[in-house]
């Protein structure tokens, strides 16, 4: 499940709520105000998709106060409703140009696949603890997920058989498949999935990422329908709810193995699932072993070639980066740049690189002087220095970015740009400010905190050219940070400035979570703390249409509303890259038990259950 602050954050317990930009809806803050609805009358199975790009650019929309905002150009080529596009690259003995690869051999059973997370996890229980990257590395294994996204970007049933909106979206029935076991030999059924629900409320923060989707009264939100048939009645109407549970939020536990795991949290590092792998053993911040299990519910529909998993967390993705490259580590995941360049340059490594799934940036909390002035957070973004950010720190593998979309994708506003490199305009925004506040100034410079996690070289790299930048208009005092506390002061709202990374899920909905009012309380998941009830109002027409042009109208004015508000400067579109050796095969051809291809990198996330080894 993504979803951040630049630096590495599975082991935070917030962490969870970054991977939750994925899921979305299933996460905590995408609810309108629609009350409980009980339905009346059920509809044919509807298997809501990513419709195909408009052949016209759409109409701006109209905000509140009547007024439209500008229209997008026109692209050349036809953009991608999701970011699912990879480049594969492979390094040729000779060093010259990258060449395709020769046709696959045929497929081979057994063997161990030794893969490589840049972080540990606090634990694998998916209602209680907190998965980012590496966590579904593990997880993905164990747990089959009631629903999961195909080549183009459209969610699809998984371990669910399907999915029927009710009254037109305002509730939605799933229906699971029948015959389906856990690890232990249980059955999957409607209880399940009904005490996985009340696990994830349970957890204090598990329960941030899903309780504002529901009624107050939270008895409401779940229904059981029958043994296999469970009904969610969110607070708001949705076009495409089953989008919202492909991650973390839609993995199913046992019941029995979750009031077990309650009383005792050790069992949180050996989750039962029922999915292809199990968990043999593991040593945190070692290894984790996953195993086949022998008695796989879809074992005859689909191929389980590996033995075992081998997972082993290594923080300095460099140096995973070089033994994927010596071959003692098969398989990699990163969005460090100096990783990527080493995987590129070695011999008889592939990369898969994904540029289009969240973005890098800098926040400002406009709650907290000095920045709760826009004129303060106008100048911070006119002094820095994004190309330089781009060319030193990215080193060319990550574009610069102006808004929170990749230019390919349709929901980009072509007409948004970065309004950083500009510092003529920030000096006398900041003696307008030092007049009225000056207080808040020393010598003529606005005084500021730039808070980052570490010890980390790379957030030092970042911190020292970012100041360098804003020298000459702001007196920035710098603060390090043991990532846990850095995330949880960031939530809390104690923070001036913050690096961070976010964005980019499959389905824009899924992000709303990051910037709606409801978001914002003592712990707020809208970092910036930034309001806007018009922003919330488009934000839950977009949610409730499969219209699909009046969604990117929507998406184009929010990227307006966004850079108007002056509260991200954004820097460059992240670049998630899987490296592996070439004798890893079928990387991007795993498959749901129906036999739909599978999206293959999502921010980094990966299935490995049909991944075999030549």
């Amino acid at each position: 499940m993504t979803a951040r602050p630049v630096q590495k954050r599975c082991a935070s317990w917030l962490a969870v709520l970054l991977a939750f930009a994925v899921v979305a809806a299933a996460c905590g803050g995408d609810d309108g105000d629609g009350g409980e609805a009980q339905p009346t009358q059920a509809v044919e199975t509807t298997e809501t998709a990513a419709p195909a790009a408009p052949d016209e650019p759409a109409e701006a929309p109209v905000d509140d106060g009547g007024e439209e905002a500008p229209a997008p150009a026109e692209p050349d080529d036809e953009p991608l409703v999701a970011p699912v596009d990879t480049t594969t690259t492979t390094t040729p003995p000779d060093g010259g140009e990258a060449v395709e690869a020769p046709a696959e051999p045929e497929p081979q059973f057994g063997g161990t696949l030794k893969v490589a997370v840049e972080a540990e996890s606090d634990g694998l229980n998916p209602a209680a603890n907190n998965f980012a990257v590496s966590a579904y590395v593990m997880t993905y294994p164990v747990f089959d997920p009631v629903a999961y996204w195909n080549t183009q970007g459209q969610w699809i049933p998984y371990l669910a058989e399907s999915f029927t909106p009710i009254d037109d979206g305002q509730s939605w029935q799933m229906k699971l498949r029948e015959g389906v076991r856990f690890h232990d030999g249980t059955p999957l059924g409607a209880d399940d999935v009904i005490a996985t629900f009340n696990a994830q409320l349970a957890d204090p923060i598990v329960s941030l990422a899903v309780r504002p989707y529901y009624p107050e009264d939270i008895s409401e939100a779940l229904t059981r329908i029958d043994d296999l048939t469970v009904q969610f009645n969110p607070l708001d109407k949705f076009g495409f709810f089953p989008q919202f549970i492909t991650s973390q939020l839609g993995m199913i536990a046992p019941a029995e193995w979750l009031a077990a795991a309650a009383d005792d949290p050790n069992l949180n590092q050996y989750p039962i699932g029922t999915g292809p792998f199990m968990i043999e053993s593991r040593t945190q911040d070692e290894v984790t072993v996953l195993v086949r299990n022998p008695d796989y519910w879809a074992a005859d529909i689909t191929d389980i070639y590996l033995d075992r998993i081998e997972v082993y967390p290594i923080t300095d993705t460099v140096i995973a980066a070089e033994r994927v490259a010596a071959g003692d580590i098969d398989l990699m995941v990163t969005s460090n740049s100096d990783a990527i360049l080493t995987l590129r340059d070695s011999e008889g490594v592939q990369t898969i690189e994904n540029l289009r799934s969240s973005e890098d940036f800098a926040m400002m909390n406009t709650q907290m002087a000095p920045f709760d002035d826009i004129r303060a957070r106008q100048a911070l973004t006119h002094a820095t220095d994004r190309d330089a950010y781009v060319a030193l720190i990215r080193q060319g593998v990550s574009p610069p970015a102006d808004t929170m979309f990749h230019p390919d994708l349709i929901w980009h506003n072509p007409d948004v740009k970065q309004e950083s490199n500009m510092p003529e305009l920030a000096g006398p925004l900041v003696a307008a400010y030092c007049a009225d506040f000056p207080g808040n100034c020393s010598g003529g410079k606005i005084n500021m905190e730039l808070q980052y996690s570490g010890p980390s070289v790379a957030q030092t790299r970042i911190a020292e050219l970012l100041i360098d930048s804003w020298d000459p208009f702001f007196n920035v005092t710098e603060q390090e940070l043991l990532q846990d506390d850095h995330i949880l002061e960031v939530a809390l709202g104690f923070y001036n400035v913050v690096t961070w990374r976010q964005f980019g899920a499959v389905d824009p909905d899924n992000d709303v979570l990051w910037i709606e009012c409801r978001s914002i309380s003592f712990i707020s998941l809208n970092w910036p703390r930034d309001c806007s009830p018009e922003r919330d109002a488009l934000m839950y027409e977009q949610r409730a249409t499969n219209d699909l042009d009046r969604r990117v109208e929507i998406w184009h004015w929010i990227q307006e509303n966004i850079r108007d508000s002056y509260t991200y400067i954004f820097f460059n579109h992240a670049n998630w890259t899987i490296g592996a050796g070439d004798h890893v095969q079928n990387i991007c051809g795993q498959t749901s038990p129906d036999g739909v291809e599978l999206f293959c990198n999502n921010q980094g996330r990966v299935q490995l259950h049909q991944v075999w080894l030549s």
